[in-house]
This record gives structure tokens, sequence and C-alpha cells, in this order.
């Protein structure tokens, strides 16, 4: 009985030094500034020039339904001109974006290479360290590592429909107009035809 006295004493003795004296001020929290979204194609930051771009290359990704996103690194590849951005595609396949200045260039990076494993035409090791899926459109050559035949099949759709058109470019096209054909000799109407 004894002790549970000195434990109550001690538990109120407790509560009133915690409640003396003055109270530290309430921590203020900033709220981290939001990360900004990445240009997306057609948006101020991405150039819309009828070219691949990486803005517009992640826009057509993500609206193929597709996890996609910068790995944060780059990729050199010594019969490349450019540095290939790397990027990951859901949770295991990666894809090496090159994007050249125009289609011109690209190809005459790509003349002497073997096209299927993207590396020097005769070379049994190439860069790569497993089989790569190539596919080009415009100015961009992609490689896909590690994609389920779902995978490859939907980005090398979404990348070879081609690159976004430029704002400039009409939404529709205009046709020529065909004169009338002349009238077909002893044409007879179709019986029950709905004119």
């Amino acid at each position: 009985m004894r002790s549970l006295r000195f434990l109550a004493a001690g538990i109120v003795l407790a509560l009133a030094l915690a409640c003396s004296g003055d109270a530290p001020p309430p921590e203020v929290k900033t709220a981290a500034a939001p990360t900004p979204r990445p240009p997306t194609a057609g948006s101020p930051g991405c150039p819309s020039d009828g070219t691949w771009t990486p803005c517009a290359l992640v826009d057509r990704m993500v609206r193929a339904g597709m996890v996609f996103r910068e790995a944060g690194d780059t990729v050199r590849v010594p019969y490349l001109a450019p540095l290939g951005i790397r990027y990951r595609v859901g949770s295991t396949a990666t894809l090496v974006a090159f994007f050249y200045a125009d289609s011109v260039a690209l190809a005459r990076d790509l003349a002497p290479l073997d096209a299927v494993h993207l590396a020097p035409k005769g070379d049994s090791s190439g860069a790569w360290a497993s089989k790569p899926s190539v596919i080009r459109s415009g100015n961009l050559v992609t490689v896909l590592f590690d994609a389920s035949a779902t995978q490859i099949e939907r980005i090398e759709l979404a990348i070879t429909a081609g690159a976004p058109l430029p704002a400039s470019a009409p939404a529709t096209i205009t046709l020529p107009l065909v004169p009338n054909a002349r009238p077909v000799p002893n044409a007879r109407p179709v019986p029950n035809a709905r004119r």
C-alpha cells in the first residue's frame, strides 16, 4: 500500500513538473515545394517541332498506359553520337533512348551498324549485356531490355506511330474535290435502296 502511495506521488510530481514552466513553441513545419512535373508534349517547356524529345517520349509512353520514368542516368555508346537516356519501364524493363538532331544524323550513325543488335556489323560481343529490342522512329532510336512480349509490342506501337506533330500542323486534311463522274449507261436503280 505504501509503495502505491509513493508511485502515485511520483506520477503527480512528474505531471506537475511537465506542465510547469514555459512550453516550447510549437514546431512549424513547412511543406516541401511540389516536385515540378516534367514538360509534356505541347506544353511550353517541351518543343513541338515534329521531332522526338525526352518530354515527348515520356508523354507518349504514359499516354500508352506504360509505367515509364527516367532512371536518372545516361549511357555512352562509342558508335552512337548522342548520350542515351535510361528509362525504367514497369518493374523489370529498361529502355535507353538516343535523341538525334534529325533523321539524317541518325541514319548516318546507323548505316555501319547491324540494325537488329545495334552493334557494329560482325561484332559478336556488342555493347549490350543482353539481347536488345531496337525501335527506330524519325530522329529517335531506342534499345529495350528485359521486357515482356506485350511491353515490346506496346512500346513499339507507341514509338513507331511517330513523333508528336508540330504545333503549326493543321488538325484536318482537306481533300481535293473530284468532279462528278459521268453517269453509267444503262444503270438501273437498286431495288429497296434507301436514299
